[in-house]
């Protein structure tokens, strides 16, 4: 029986170069049915992120939404405050008037602030980059094909935080990745004002080196210009440190618009997928690519709320061997 086809039509604009990064907006055709906010717009609302009431969990957040609207908490999204840093696992939609326990990782492994307990966590402005991303993809999927919780490996997770502080120079007294943004702030700056929000944009593809790191979907403009300096913010990160040691930097074919369409294509029309009940409102859905591709999509009522992608495993570099274009759909 054929994959689910995803009911969005999702069209991939010009795309904008800085350095290593080539970020490619996305635009789709039709208007939005749901009405939710993203954390950073809710936050201002009087959304709350904290640590568990009854003993805090290095992989585990309480979320209060006293909104009358749902709230999206974004895959990679990173909160920070309170015991530690933290990202989210996967994408959740948070009901109105619900509080509810969400799937984290640690991105801060040198503090445990105990006095700081009851402070709310706050939007950070970066996001986790798109390496640290798909690792975390791979292993949660991987965790929920055995029928485990939709989780993470934190110490895999704090291992790449601390590798790529290493190979960028940060020096972080507690190893928190926000730490590592900082070191290069000027230069993901300098990238970010490079790959302006165009209006109407709904998401994202970001190229580095010529190779895809990350699809990015939302089905609102206004959530996903609140989620685009982050993430773009992420894109750049993983573009600096492909020019480092320790990481391939072959450039692979040219990447067209033409490419990135049908590379989101796919997604649309996967060829395996797996749907099974949402930590919150929706169900997840499980995207599996001709390519070898992998993603995770949110899906409401028929509607494509969020949308992950990620590129197959490379061997020989995150992101150095060549991509085939993909052959034509059936």
């Amino acid at each position: 029986m054929p994959a689910p086809v995803l009911t969005a039509e999702i069209r991939v604009g010009a795309p904008q170069t800085s350095g290593a990064l080539t970020v490619f907006p996305l635009f789709a055709a039709g208007a939005p049915r749901l009405e939710y906010r993203s954390f950073a717009q809710a936050a201002a609302e009087g959304f709350v992120v904290r640590e568990l009431k009854d003993g805090a969990s290095v992989n585990d957040l309480v979320v209060h939404n006293p909104l009358g609207v749902a709230v999206l908490l974004y895959d990679g999204e990173e909160v920070s405050g309170a015991q530690q840093n933290r990202t989210l696992d996967r994408s959740v939609l948070v009901p109105a008037g619900a509080e509810m326990t969400v799937p984290v990782s640690c991105v801060e492994a040198g503090r445990w602030d105990g006095a700081r307990h009851d402070e709310s966590f706050s939007p950070a402005p970066q996001a986790a980059y798109p390496s640290l991303r798909a690792m975390k993809h791979r292993q949660v999927t991987t965790a929920v094909s055995f029928g485990a919780e939709a989780r993470a490996d934190q110490s895999a997770v704090w291992d790449e935080v601390a590798a790529k502080s290493a190979r960028r120079g940060a020096h972080s007294p507690t190893g928190a990745m926000a730490d590592v943004f900082d070191h290069d702030r000027g230069a993901i700056d300098a990238m970010v004002a490079a790959v302006a929000r165009q209006d109407g944009q709904v998401g994202a593809v970001a190229a580095v080196h010529g190779g895809v790191a990350v699809l990015d979907y939302v089905s609102r403009s206004d959530v996903w210009a609140a989620l685009h300096g982050p993430l773009v913010q992420g894109y750049a990160l993983d573009a600096l440190d492909a020019r480092g040691p320790g990481l391939a930097t072959v450039v692979g074919e040219n990447i067209d618009t033409a490419w990135v369409q049908d590379w989101v294509d796919g997604f649309l029309h996967p060829v395996e997928a797996t749907t099974r009940r949402a930590a919150g409102l929706g169900e997840d859905v499980a995207l599996g690519h001709g390519m070898g591709a992998t993603g995770t999509a949110l899906c409401l009522d028929g509607e494509l709320i969020q949308l992950s992608g990620f590129p197959p495993v490379i061997e020989d570099g995150p992101r150095g061997s060549r991509i085939r274009r993909p052959s034509p759909r059936r």
